[in-house]
């Protein structure tokens, strides 16, 4: 089963009236998906019992102590993402053809170096390697650009229908700025409080609206930033048979969320549209097209701590295991909406912005516990596996000074966190086989389950966080989304007899496949011209994302 997403218009009061905050936003800024050196990158991050490498340090902090080695490393990458959407105007599962978007960016993701202090003895700790770096931990690259026609619901249709029974000066800042922009206007007696959009129509007899004709929508969904560890390292090696390490880790993550919808009739004469001059005439003209936008920019830091060890118990075979303690991370948001229609009569175009929102609180994100096993065939390769276990359901959101578990404002939300998050669980996998020396050649895969479910109401109707009504609301049979991330990679190294080496690697991820509707509110009831009510949905995108990765490391040891 696939889930639903919409804009996410939360109401904790005016402060944060349009902010992101749920349990699908919590769980965005949350997730992890390793990136860090070409050679991690190759092995599918199967790094917990291997180490050596910087990359694998984000993962096990005891990494760092398997070299008897310096070492500093830079990491270039080039992303490029592709998405497909198909478009249902009616919200069934009868969808148009696909459209794809696509998109490049330039990025690096990792940098950092390790020394080695050396204690000189031959047993017991032997050495101790301090490191410092930043290892890139998730990506927010999605562009996404879906097109339809309609001629039962209209965007603008959707707001006025949102709209209805309150006053302009009650409006959320989405309603208002397509209130002020000229996008939506009353009509009937003074006092009933009743709108209608710019692309629809108002009968005769000023009962009901309707859309008059078919809607050219374009939906735009783009997505842009990462959030990147900067980790301080201490790791020890005992022995030569025992490492462990520590971390302290201060994720930054910078998260941009840009939405646009367009909507432009085939024929405007099929959308006219009445205004009042300033002496009460009546004057016509015709609808041409509208806009609205909407911008979300998130910057967030944090810290958390991580151990781990590594383990050779006999000849060949390492075991590892890290577990991360929660991070606390402060966020900060600003958002804003954006509104435009321009008709054939310029003097009634109209375009409007609300004011910049902005809004910080705090949220803490799941604890992680790592587990792994490779097995060494002297010089010539290993095999390595790992499994990760990620308990979302501990995430929650305070405002600044409270407690998180006193956290008042947000409890409906963090009790939506526990009862539709659960625990997502990661496979990884690599080998690395070395027919000289000097090359090595990899492959990787991954896979990650997603952590969150649903449930049904005593009606047997299924409910999701975004229709879920609240404590007292009986819920049966949470049952997890059945979908997963994967991950194929590949790659080459080279080592040369001096200090430098150098790995390469390429990495196609595919995302699960989501459903996601670009409508503020909803679907609405809807009239058609002959005032009969029309069994209809909102219009739905289906959207499938992969990501490519090209990934270059640069290293030198000392």
């Amino acid at each position: 089963m696939k889930r639903i997403f919409t804009l996410a218009i939360a109401l904790f009061g005016l402060a944060v009236a349009a902010g992101a905050q749920d349990t699908y936003y919590a769980e965005l800024l949350s997730r992890n998906n390793y990136y860090g050196t070409a050679r991690s990158t190759a092995l599918g991050n199967a790094m917990t019992a291997l180490g050596g490498d910087l990359g694998s340090i984000g993962i096990n902090p005891a990494g760092s102590a398997v070299n008897n080695y310096g070492q500093f490393t830079i990491t270039p990458a080039l992303l490029f993402q592709n998405t497909g959407v198909a478009w249902s105007a009616d919200g069934s599962q009868q969808f148009d053809a696909l459209s794809k978007t696509s998109h490049t960016k330039f990025n690096i993701p990792n940098m950092g170096g390790t020394m080695v202090l050396y204690t000189g003895r031959n047993y017991g700790v032997k050495h101790v390697t301090v490191g410092f770096l930043a290892n890139n931990t998730n990506t927010y690259l999605n562009y996404t650009t879906g097109h339809g026609v309609n001629d039962r619901t209209s965007f603008l249709g959707n707001m006025a229908a949102a709209a209805t029974g309150a006053a302009y000066t009650d409006f959320s800042n989405d309603l208002y700025t397509a209130y002020c922009a000229n996008q939506i206007g009353e009509y009937g007696p003074d006092g009933s409080y009743i709108y209608a959009g710019a692309n629809q129509r108002i009968a005769d007899n000023e009962k009901y609206h309707y859309v008059p004709g078919t809607l050219n929508q374009t939906a735009q969904y783009n997505t842009y930033g990462s959030k990147t560890d900067m980790i301080f390292n201490l790791g020890f090696n005992v022995s030569d048979e025992f490492y462990f390490g520590f971390n302290m880790g201060m994720p930054f993550l910078e998260y941009r969320r840009e939405e646009s919808f367009i909507e432009t009739p085939e024929s405007s004469e099929q959308f006219p549209v009445i205004f009042y001059d300033k002496d009460g005439g009546k004057v016509a003209t015709n609808y041409l097209t509208s806009t609205n936008g909407y911008r979300l920019n998130t910057s967030a830091s944090g810290i958390y701590g991580k151990f781990g060890f590594i383990w050779l118990p006999v000849a060949g075979l390492r075991v590892g295991a890290a577990i991360q303690t929660p991070t606390a991370l402060t966020i900060e948001e600003q958002w804003q909406y954006s509104a435009s229609v321009d008709y054939a009569n310029s003097s009634f175009s109209g375009s409007a912005r609300s004011d910049v929102g902005q809004y910080t609180y705090r949220m803490r994100t799941p604890y992680i516990v790592n587990a792994g096993v490779a097995y060494t065939f002297g010089n010539s390769g290993f095999v390595s596996v790992d499994y990760e276990l990620t308990d979302y359901s501990v995430m929650k959101y305070k405002d600044l000074g409270e407690s998180f578990f006193d956290a008042h404002t947000w409890a409906a939300t963090n009790t939506a966190n526990s009862l539709f998050c659960g625990v997502s669980h990661s496979l990884r996998t690599g080998v690395e086989v070395k027919p000289t020396p000097a090359i090595a050649l990899r492959a990787g895969f991954s896979l990650v389950t997603d952590p969150e479910k649903y449930a049904y109401d005593k009606n047997g109707n299924m409910v999701t966080p975004e229709n879920w009504e609240g404590v007292q609301q009986v819920l049966s049979d949470f049952t997890y989304f059945n979908n997963v991330t994967t991950a194929w990679s590949a790659g080459l190294g080279y080592s040369s007899e001096g200090s430098f080496f150098a790995d390469a690697a390429v990495r196609l991820t595919d995302y699960p496949v989501n459903y996601y509707s670009p409508y503020y509110y909803g679907g609405y009831d809807v009239i058609d011209k002959n005032d009969m009510h029309v069994a209809t949905g909102m219009p739905l995108e289906r959207l499938s994302r992969s990501i490519f990765d090209v990934v270059l490391t640069l290293g030198w040891r000392f």
